[in-house]
């Protein structure tokens, strides 16, 4: 006779000893604070996530559990696999939330996918913070309470991968932290279980992604605590957006961010929309033609500001490879102007509005070297 492992099938009770009967260890309900009149078993929590953002709600959530009030029984920890850096790729940089996990001293399951994983049969709960793998159906429908997700956005506003970056270079003024159920199907689809109360937390002027992300990361552990304790994962779950009637007009997405959302658009960006990218992706990168060749050199800009427009100086010029106009990458070659100044650095002159000053620049596999001398060989 099969059965699902860690559970007796009832029909067995008849062959032992018909005339005992045999119950089960009375299971202990958490009934919720006076907010609320729903009770939730003992959470058996499997806990996914990776990085420091994640690391706050796994200590919020062990906190809880040395806590005794009994709402927290047990955590297991998935993380994936550590990747190889440095020369050769021998030394493996383990995330985050696995070392945090092992100070905790909680059962941890390395996972790059979920193909072949059996969660601990006692789990009731899937908490995903940060995580970057879809949780499938076949592990959100062994749990009896589902998934849930902590999202730095006010979803539906922000779905995807980064919204911390999104949401700075989109100049928002505040920032908002959702609490919904893992969706079977779709990223940040899921039902609204619990949000920060508008207008959310102010962003501070010109604040990087790593700031943001520390002003997140505690108010986000505490929702997720907050929400558990008033037991918004127990059924019948409660959608806010759906009480709010809000639709989806208006809606930007988040998508994570690549290569190309750090390439230089000579024609589209002002010289404040380069300075605001250098300032939340990091060192900006364009593709350069010089010689008698035309021989093609990546360009990463390493720093910039913005500075007052210079009248009268004389301007050299270099030929980039542009992608502005729905054109493809290296169809279009474009004109970059530029002045140097007497300590090396150049200033760049965007045709949308503005100079962007730039002391350091690195060409090809290059060491970083003055702005005005590392553009020379291309110049005219």
């Amino acid at each position: 006779m099969q059965y699902r492992k860690g559970y007796a099938p009832s029909e067995m009770i008849r062959h032992f000893r018909p005339q005992i009967l045999l119950r089960r260890a009375p299971c202990r309900r958490i009934r919720a604070r006076a907010y609320s009149s729903k009770t939730s078993d003992p959470l058996r929590i499997l806990f996914c996530g990776s990085d420091d953002f994640s690391c706050a709600s796994l200590r919020a959530l062990d906190e809880e559990r040395r806590s005794g009030s009994g709402l927290v029984e047990s955590i297991d920890v998935v993380v994936r696999p550590g990747k190889g850096t440095g020369r050769g790729y021998k030394t493996i940089r383990e995330v985050p939330l696995k070392l945090e996990a092992e100070r905790l001293d909680l059962p941890i399951h390395e996972k790059d996918n979920f193909n072949d994983f059996e969660p601990p049969s006692w789990t009731n709960l899937v908490i995903a913070v940060s995580f970057g793998l879809f949780v499938p159906p076949r592990i959100l429908r062994m749990a009896k309470y589902g998934g849930l997700n902590v999202h730095p956005s006010f979803l539906p506003d922000l779905r995807g991968a980064a919204p911390l970056h999104h949401s700075l270079l989109q100049q928002r003024s505040h920032i908002g932290i959702t609490l919904q159920t893992l969706d079977e199907h779709k990223f940040d689809h899921g039902l609204i279980l619990a949000q920060t109360p508008r207008p959310g937390i102010a962003i501070p002027p010109n604040c990087t992604v790593e700031e943001l992300t520390s002003l997140v990361t505690k108010p986000a552990a505490e929702l997720l605590l907050d929400g558990l304790r008033r037991a918004v994962h127990v059924p019948p779950r409660i959608d806010l957006r759906g009480e709010r009637g809000e639709s989806e007009a208006g809606l930007r997405y988040a998508p994570k961010v690549t290569k190309e959302d750090k390439r230089v658009d000579l024609e589209g960006w002002t010289a404040d929309d380069a300075q605001r990218r250098l300032r939340v992706l990091g060192p900006l990168w364009m593709e350069v033609v010089g010689g008698k060749k035309g021989k093609v050199e990546r360009v990463i800009l390493q720093d910039g500001e913005v500075v007052e427009n210079r009248n009268g100086d004389v301007e050299r010029e270099v030929i980039t490879l542009g992608t502005s106009h729905g054109a493809k990458a290296g169809e279009t070659r474009l004109s970059m102007r530029y002045m140097e100044e007497a300590d090396g650095a150049i200033l760049l002159r965007f045709p949308n509005g503005g100079y962007l000053r730039v002391k350091r620049i690195l060409v090809g596999g290059k060491s970083v070297q003055a702005a005005a001398k590392a553009l020379a060989p291309f110049a005219a």
